[in-house]
């Protein structure tokens, strides 16, 4: 019975390692894509070329709650940040290819230039923005 247990389990974190590969495989396909397209202040800022950092949550994502805080002590400190509530901006995540909150995307020279997922610390977030 026990061999049966450990099986499942083993399984089932297959199973999700997998489909944490599909996920990071994705987004790290979205890397210097152009999305000239956006529309909104983030369309305007992106097609300036200038560096941006679009922060995407969701306020009922646990993860974006806690994320939250750190992007706005960041957006005080910096121009051009921007935060995205997916459930409001469906088109803009959907445009981008957003599928996971909190997601932090970097444009710049109007191109995706990094794709930052899940929650980061303020000294990471701070180190890949510098």
């Amino acid at each position: 019975m026990m061999q049966i247990i450990l099986l499942l389990l083993g399984g089932i974190a297959l199973l999700f390692l997998i489909a944490q590969i599909g996920v990071v495989a994705h987004d790290r396909k979205q890397l210097n894509r152009e999305v000239g397209s956006l529309k909104g202040e983030i369309g305007e800022a992106v097609r300036t070329g200038d560096r941006v950092i679009a922060y995407f949550y969701a306020p009922t994502c646990r993860e974006s709650r806690s994320q939250t805080p750190i992007i706005d002590r960041l957006a005080a400190d910096m121009h051009n940040v921007f935060s995205v509530d997916i459930t409001e901006e469906f088109e803009v995540a959907r445009a981008i290819g957003i599928h996971t909150t909190p997601s932090i995307v970097i444009f710049e020279g109007g191109e995706i230039r990094d794709l930052l997922v899940g929650p980061i610390t303020e000294e990471m977030l701070r180190e890949a923005l510098l």
